[in-house]
């Protein structure tokens, strides 16, 4: 049976002089190696034009599992999007507008190491 990910296989990237040391899905192993560098390069790859709104996201990404240790559910997210910023930036459509690869692809671009059971 294959499974979704192989929590074994890792690749070592180099951007701007650093190393960084990735899953088989080119998520950041170590949430304490992310940078605005590897940031910028894992939205390049996701296609994703980083904006001010992105960068709220990202950062309470960050600043909830840096905290808890754990992945924040979408609810949580547009919960405290709407607390900030207002109902209409609140929702699960504007997130889809900024991260249409979903939840994971904002985990992806925000350092957050993968859960295993992500696919």
């Amino acid at each position: 049976m294959d499974t979704c990910y192989n929590p074994e296989k890792q690749r070592e990237i180099t951007v701007s002089t650093r190393n960084y040391l990735l899953n088989d899905k080119y998520y950041l192993i170590n949430f304490d190696d992310w940078d605005e560098v590897i940031r910028d390069w894992l939205a390049d790859r996701e296609e994703i034009r980083l904006t001010a709104e992105h960068l709220r996201v990202v950062s309470f990404l960050r600043q909830t599992f840096g905290q808890t240790k754990k992945h924040p559910v979408l609810r949580i997210i547009t919960a405290e999007l709407a607390r900030k910023f207002g109902k209409e930036k609140g929702t699960v459509k504007y997130f889809h507008m900024l991260f249409p690869g979903g939840i994971h692809q904002a985990y992806l671009i925000a350092g957050i190491p993968m859960q295993d059971s992500c696919c």
